[in-house]
């Protein structure tokens, strides 16, 4: 038999029903957090600091949190709190950052968190959120928050900060009126602001003028430094018509303040040569730069741009290796590679790599010239003019675009819309002799010899009278129109300043010849036509000139025959 069930206990329904009987809960007993003490807050602090400066972001970020729990209610909680959304900036974790910010209410609490709110947003290319909080104007709540007077001089202002950050977006947006506009009021709030200049200047957002209006304008800042306003007049000044005005400037810097064989002095002085045509000096002064720092990037268009003008296809062959390994990802590597296929003819191999650096930065300016050069030298006008326009359209403070553009118009012997395109260049920059030098042309091809004549001594007057080889042809375009002209006194002296420059060139040899054959001198047309001849044999026109000037020195031989 099965035992039998237990007794039930008395009174146990009652007891389980707990809806029926109250029920005791001991009274909890607060325990106070305890209180950490401010030095080790500070040492926390120190900590976080240290590790932000060592780039260790995310201990940063893990000491930092810590931070910001312990030191609620303390004294510098807000500051704690700016410290952890920093380290999330910094290890690019935007949208955390974003985040807190957003979620503890600090982006209007303080100006700095909503600046960093809004870089936040543009690493996230945020474009209008960021916009949102920072404004677009100088009367957004933002900028009343600004103090009257930020007395820290040794660090960039918050105004000039918020404006840097304004033109970034806009530039992002490709509004480049606003973003032009936004750079230089960074520059006028703090001239120290030195991203803005080179925003604008690498950028190519200002032309010859604007620049000098901004050189006048800062000239007015105040500034502890003094060195910075002479240091931006140095690379701002890149296509001055004197050489001697960067010369002085560059031994200013180095005499009075100290700057000797500083590489952005250096760069300035290698870019004014390269604009003037002096390639040999440039080069001499960015093969310098980049054995001490090959990984410059100021100066590595400029260099690569100079092994092309002297056709130093090995050192470009290295130098563009060199740069992929380092910088895959970056367009003056595949500039340096589009460029040495270029400087050997393989004109479609170098548009590829021209169009490769285009799309990993689309405002890398040298790349987009390249990319027209590419199909110009293939008679592909057409697709040359495109990408001219285009460049035209992202860089309208560059001259350059619109030279190649009037160029090409001439190489079609489309005179009329060259001369406009060249004009427009010329109001860009009126001190780049190569414009002038165009110009002339466009007006010998009309017939205007007296107007190309003069185009092409302005020309010469740009470059400082130097004799050198890249204005050989400016030297003989000049002699030819002092021979339309009948002054042939003044065309043989630049004739002879063309050979000083070029003493194998079989075409200046014949033209002097053709000259003193104009004049009735056969002996020396005949010489200059058999020099001509020794370093060109096949040359038929030259041929047909010395058989003419023979012909000619027989009959005035048998006519002083006759007479005797």
């Amino acid at each position: 038999a099965c035992p039998s069930a237990p007794e039930r206990p008395k009174h146990a329904r009652e007891i389980m029903d707990f809806g029926k009987l109250p029920i005791s809960t001991p009274t909890p007993t607060s325990t106070p957090a305890p209180r950490v003490k401010s030095d080790e807050l500070k040492e926390l602090r120190s900590l976080v600091d240290r590790c932000i400066r060592q780039h260790t972001y995310e201990t940063a970020i893990f000491y930092a949190d810590k931070l910001t729990t312990l030191s609620k209610g303390a004294q510098g909680h807000a500051d704690d709190m700016f410290l952890l959304a920093q380290a999330y900036f910094y290890k690019k974790e935007y949208r955390r950052a974003v985040h807190f910010l957003r979620e503890n209410g600090l982006v209007q609490s303080s100006i700095k968190f909503a600046l960093l709110a809004a870089q936040c947003l543009a690493g996230m290319k945020d474009w209008d959120e960021c916009l949102s909080i920072i404004g677009d104007d100088e009367k957004s709540a933002i900028e009343g928050r600004l103090p009257f007077a930020e007395a820290d001089d040794s660090e960039i202002s918050l105004k000039a900060s918020i404006c840097l950050t304004r033109g970034k977006v806009y530039e992002a947006m490709e509004n480049r009126d606003r973003a032009v506009r936004w750079y230089k009021a960074a520059l006028m709030a703090d001239m120290k602001c030195f991203e803005a200049l080179k925003c604008l200047v690498d950028k190519r957002m200002i032309g010859h003028d604007e620049q000098r209006k901004l050189l006048r304008d800062l000239g007015t800042q105040p500034t502890r430094y003094k060195w910075v306003k002479p240091m931006y007049q140095l690379i701002l000044q890149q296509h001055e018509k004197k050489t001697s005005a960067v010369e002085d400037l560059a031994s200013s810097l180095a005499k009075e303040h100290g700057f000797t064989d500083n590489l952005d002095i250096l760069t300035a002085q290698a870019n004014q040569h390269y604009w003037k045509n002096r390639f040999q000096r440039a080069h001499d002064l960015t093969k310098e730069i980049v054995e001490r720092d090959p990984f410059h990037h100021s100066v590595l268009p400029v260099h690569v741009c100079c092994l092309v003008e002297l056709r130093m296809k090995t050192q470009l062959f290295f130098c563009a290796h060199h740069l992929v390994e380092a910088y895959p990802t970056k367009p003056i590597a595949w500039f340096a590679v589009a460029s040495y296929y270029y400087l050997i003819q393989k004109f479609e191999t170098a548009r590829r790599f021209f169009n490769k650096a285009i799309q990993l930065e689309q405002y890398f300016a040298p790349a987009w010239i390249g990319f027209g050069h590419s199909f110009a030298m293939k008679d592909e006008s057409d697709q040359a003019m495109a990408a001219y326009r285009t460049a035209t359209r992202l860089f309208r403070g560059s001259h350059v675009p619109l030279l190649c553009m009037g160029i090409e118009h001439l190489r079609t012997n489309s005179l009329g819309p060259a001369r406009q395109f060249l004009e427009q260049a010329l109001t860009i920059c009126p001190t780049d002799p190569l414009i002038f030098h165009e110009m002339g042309v466009v007006a010998y091809k009309e017939a205007d010899y007296k107007v190309a004549g003069d185009f092409f001594l302005k020309a010469l007057n740009l470059t400082s009278g130097e004799a050198m080889e890249a204005w050989e042809p400016t030297f003989i375009n000049l002699a030819h129109t002092f021979r339309k002209r009948g002054m042939y006194k003044d065309a043989i002296k630049y004739y002879e300043r063309a050979l000083s420059v070029a003493p194998k060139s079989p075409m200046i040899y014949t033209s002097l010849g053709f000259t003193h054959h104009l004049q009735g001198e056969l002996d020396d047309a005949i010489s200059y036509y058999h020099k001509a001849l020794g370093i060109h044999p096949r040359d038929t026109m030259t041929t047909d000139l010395l058989k003419l000037a023979l012909n000619d020195a027989m009959q005035e031989f048998s006519i002083k025959g006759d007479d005797d």
